[in-house]
């Protein structure tokens, strides 16, 4: 594995670029939680609820014990979530009421939100990062691997477009600054809020193989969500569903194709942080305290 001072001192390969580890500190876990706000490793994550009515709805550090990182350690399960537009029934509002969310970190622009606006728990407040959707409907591929470039295409722009890197630096800033589990959306929890959490799961030093499986997970969370939505563009394109399939499938391709933007453009993910996102190292450092126990 790639030490933190070899990650930190000069760009790398793709792979290595994200496997190895992102920062050193001079403050302790321990003290940077105390000032955050997160979770303590002696206080066990509750389990994440199955939610019906809110799609992708699952917690950014997994199941089970969570993500390993490459030292070792694994990403603290209970702080920070991610799903879809978060409009959840009566049902689902009580199982989230359960996990004492603090902060909505919506990342939809208003066009979006007005149509399904938030129900945000009792003691969050909703924050709003706006991020231009991959506006998929509009898509005429070809053929199935037409319709995959198009997507990796559009998933570099959330890489290169000034806009998207502000609101991405504004919500991991906040992700780290606000007290409390959180919970970050998009509208289908797929493209913005996948991006998010592969770049908090990079944070935290999670191998790049497993940051893609979670990626991928999408496709099981949301397995009857993209079904309908694949087959109602097939059919107002006239053709076979597998052509439009990696438009609304999560795929491998796309977010490595991110990963591999952010390599071009700026070398190594401090820099990319740093100066992409224009995060400080002192917020890098409470969102890593934060996610790794």
């Amino acid at each position: 594995m790639m030490s933190a001072s070899t990650m930190h001192s000069a760009p790398l390969s793709r792979r290595a670029f994200i496997r190895g580890a992102l920062i050193s500190t001079t403050f302790g876990a321990s003290a940077l939680l105390s000032a955050c706000g997160g979770a303590s490793d002696d206080q066990p994550a509750m389990q994440t609820p199955a939610l019906a009515s809110i799609e992708n709805f699952r917690d950014v550090a997994g199941m089970g014990e969570g993500y390993p990182t490459v030292d070792g350690r694994r990403v603290r399960r209970g702080v920070f979530y991610r799903s879809g537009a978060l409009t959840p029934d009566d049902a689902d509002a009580a199982a989230l009421a359960r996990l004492s969310l603090r902060a909505v970190h919506d990342l939809r622009v208003v066009s979006e939100s007005s149509l399904a606006p938030d129900r945000v728990p009792a003691n969050a407040v909703r924050e709003t990062h706006e991020v231009a959707p991959i506006d998929v409907a509009t898509a005429m591929p070809a053929d199935a691997a037409s319709a995959s470039a198009w997507m990796s295409e559009r998933q570099r722009q959330l890489v290169t477009d000034a806009v998207a890197r502000l609101q991405f630096g504004v919500l991991l800033t906040r992700l780290a600054r606000v007290s409390g589990s959180q919970v970050m959306h998009g509208t289908a929890g797929k493209d913005r809020t996948g991006w998010a959490a592969a770049l908090l799961l990079a944070i935290a030093d999670v191998p790049l193989d497993v940051i893609i499986q979670d990626y991928l997970v999408t496709n099981t969370a949301a397995q009857t969500q993209i079904d309908t939505r694949m087959k109602a563009h097939a059919a107002r394109l006239g053709t076979d569903v597998s052509v439009v399939a990696p438009l609304y499938q999560a795929q491998s391709a796309t977010i490595e194709a991110a990963f591999e933007e952010m390599h071009r453009g700026f070398g190594t993910l401090s820099n990319y942080l740093a100066q992409g996102l224009s995060m400080s190292s002192a917020d890098v450092g409470m969102l890593r305290a934060k996610l790794v126990a």
